[in-house]
């Protein structure tokens, strides 16, 4: 190894251009002494130290390491986080100098109690999150679980979710934890988000109200005081509070600020004792509050009238997503949407529920209830539509396309939708009962109706019906075409294979012309074999959309649906 060359081979140091032509040349010099056919160890060893040292990977600029790091570590980062982050800076320097200008690595802290006698450090609490520069900066406090005790009676180990020693006549794991509540009273930082999972809504009380306490500085610098997303996440299986008592619960504590607001309640079987509990029970949010929000997202299984009761007052909402959950009987729903609570006869006066800046809206699970909530709410600026239903209740309600119908027509945003998701995240064994329920002949007027639709999504629905009854005899009087802004036509989930037949939906989009371009996705879960048995009958049904309608169009096996709905219920549904 020339000593001219030491110090890159002993460092990750990216050559210069002059040192990059100079160990070109000693490459290739060495490269015209070796046979291919012999194998020479004293010109290969440098050989292959010249070409590390010009492996392109020393070009990769710190910016694209930074990116590289974020991607690879939570979005919030915990103790166990930590110190995969810091094992990552102690690689190299330029990788230290990377991780330092990732401002995102360092923007999100997520923190648990610790065991008894141990606290936080402030300061270094301050130190992380000042990295993150001029970002938005988030904090996440999660209560105990079973892996972080230890104890030695098997009795008294916890196996539940929401663990906190109060539990057992222990005080509140706020009151032993002092570092947080001054990082949000004294702190020097602002911070964006404060998220708390899995707590007790006493144990969440208990942190707002130490966060309300502040021994320097006015209420309007402190940080709790600044703060624009709150999560609030309540799931516990083992809580033994009451609901009548004010003082325990945290939504009179919520700061004015807050403009995001993300609520998962405990589940109705936990939260009461009685079905006449629950009717009685407050969501006790200022109207204030309310009033200002521009995001919500509410996860509660305790009926419509504590949900609608919450939306009377978000007249700025802008996004709004609803689960529903598992749990709310038929005739309790049915009962609900008697017309003889004064709440109920006001809204249906009114026209349903006035939401003049949303946009988007999201709802989903609850058997049937993603349809039957929309009869409560008006959103005559709406652009996203997103419902799923399990599709498991029964016909307790007009059939989706009505439903919708009259929603659209009530709201007045038949031309402002651009976005519309249709699910049922459960296949019936009979085609023809899904498609009375969901669809009928008035499903293709309907769309039609929706003359700035762009993305339109089917999702283990019985289209397939739709295609062959409905679609093909759509007359449009102003001949403005079917859809003709339509840009995505995903129908994922919709055949019953093994018969894969796409002949109505070829005579279909012959049906429908040319439009704007447009790209189809069929997904279905079915074997290679399957798909194989198809493939010069799709490859034609593509090249024929292509070249007459201009369409792309692709088929894809999926997944299995069962794994997919796992999937999606692990990744938010009662995990807060």
């Amino acid at each position: 190894m020339d000593p001219r060359f030491l110090h890159l081979l002993e460092s990750n140091i990216a050559p210069t251009p002059l040192e990059v032509v100079a160990i070109q040349a000693e490459v290739e010099r060495l490269s015209s002494k070796t046979h291919p056919t012999q194998h020479d160890p004293v010109l290969e060893a440098p050989l292959g130290q010249y070409r590390g040292i010009l492996s392109p990977i020393r070009h990769i600029p710190s910016e694209i390491w930074g990116e590289i790091f974020y991607f690879a570590t939570p979005a919030a980062v915990n103790e166990e986080d930590k110190g995969d982050l810091i094992d990552i800076c102690c690689v190299r320097s330029t990788w230290y100098e990377a991780a330092l200008h990732a401002h995102g690595l360092w923007a999100n802290i997520k923190l648990a109690p610790l065991p008894e006698g141990k606290q936080y450090i402030y300061n270094n609490l301050i130190s992380w999150l000042t990295r993150s520069g001029d970002l938005k900066r988030g904090l996440e406090y999660r209560s105990n679980v079973w892996e972080d005790c230890d104890v030695d009676d098997d009795d008294d180990y916890p196996t539940q979710e929401g663990f906190c020693p109060c539990r057992s006549g222990g005080n509140c794991m706020w009151m032993e934890d002092t570092v947080v509540a001054r990082l949000m009273t004294e702190g020097p930082l602002l911070l964006h988000r404060v998220s708390f999972r899995n707590m007790y809504p006493r144990c969440i009380g208990n942190a707002m109200r130490s966060f309300q306490v502040a021994e320097s500085g006015s209420s309007s610098t402190r940080p709790w005081s600044q703060i624009q997303e709150l999560k609030l996440g309540m799931h516990t299986e083992c809580w033994q509070g009451s609901w009548d008592s004010s003082s325990e619960l945290p939504f009179r504590l919520i700061p004015p600020s807050v403009t995001s607001l993300l609520i998962c309640l405990p589940q109705y079987g936990t939260a009461f004792n009685s079905k006449m509990e629950c009717p009685r029970a407050k969501i006790d949010i200022a109207p204030a509050v309310l009033g200002q929000l521009t995001s919500l997202v509410l996860v509660c299984n305790w009926g419509f009238l504590h949900i609608a009761t919450m939306l009377h007052h978000c007249r700025n909402l802008e996004t709004l997503r609803l689960e529903f959950g598992f749990g709310f009987s038929k005739q309790a729903l049915l009962h609900e949407l008697d017309d003889s609570h004064p709440f109920i006869r006001r809204v249906q006066v009114e026209g349903g529920i006035q939401l003049p800046k949303l946009h988007t809206l999201q709802i989903y699970d609850g058997c049937e209830t993603p349809i039957l909530f929309l009869q409560w709410i008006k959103t005559p600026a709406l652009r996203y539509l997103d419902l799923e239903t399990t599709g498991s209740s029964g016909s307790i309600c007009p059939n989706w396309t009505e439903a919708l119908d009259d929603f659209v027509t009530r709201s007045g945003c038949a031309r402002s939708i651009q976005y519309l998701r249709l699910a049922s995240d459960c296949r019936s064994s009979s085609e023809e009962s899904e498609y009375q329920r969901y669809f009928n002949g008035k499903t293709g007027l309907f769309l039609s109706s929706l003359s700035s639709l762009k993305y339109l999504t089917f999702t283990n629905l019985p289209i397939v019906a739709v295609l062959r009854t409905d679609f093909q005899n759509i007359e449009d009087p102003w001949n403005h075409g079917w859809l003709p802004r339509l840009q995505s036509l995903q129908l994922l989930h919709c055949w019953r294979h093994p018969h894969l037949n796409f002949d109505q939906l070829l005579i279909w989009l012959r049906k429908r012309g040319r439009q704007a371009p447009c790209w189809i996705h069929i997904e279905e879960c079915v074997h290679d074999e399957t798909l194989k048995g198809v493939e010069h009958h799709l490859r034609t049904i593509s090249e024929l959309l292509r070249v007459e309608l201009g369409i792309s169009f692709c088929v894809s096996a999926g997944i299995e649906v069962q794994f997919a709905q796992s999937l999606r219920r692990s990744s938010f549904f009662w995990k807060y």
